[in-house]
């Protein structure tokens, strides 16, 4: 029942829920002994994916503690993409870059929330 609901919503945000699209810009990471990690994003986007881009929530979500207040968007995206967000983990991975083409604002995945309903809320900040 719930992979119908998830599938269900999938189709939803394709059609009517997403508002932009997004190009995606993964990351290149390497390491130089004693100049340390250099990290590079490629001049063109890797994908482009349907998205919808909210305001964040001043108010605390119910399935997890504290507030979305202090992030400047959240991009839902659907979750069957194959696309690896990466975003700041204790591996200390260099984050994803997206740009919204609707208004060309570059934003970085700061965390990867998965409500497990079809979709991805990648919660980011502006650069």
């Amino acid at each position: 029942m719930t992979d119908r609901i998830a599938g269900a919503l999938r189709r939803v945000h394709s059609s009517a829920l997403a508002n932009t699209s997004i190009d995606v810009f993964e990351p290149t990471e390497s390491y130089d002994p004693g100049d340390g990690f250099t990290v590079t994003y490629p001049d063109e986007p890797s994908a482009t994916y349907e998205a919808r881009v909210v305001s964040p929530a001043a108010r605390a979500d119910r399935d997890r503690g504290g507030t979305t207040s202090e992030l400047d968007a959240v991009v839902v995206v659907r979750d069957d993409t194959g696309q690896t967000w990466t975003d700041f983990t204790d591996e200390q991975e260099a984050p994803v870059e997206l740009v919204d083409t609707a208004d060309g604002t570059r934003f970085e995945v700061g965390r990867v929330v998965d409500p497990h309903n079809g979709t991805l809320e990648l919660e980011v900040a502006e650069i």
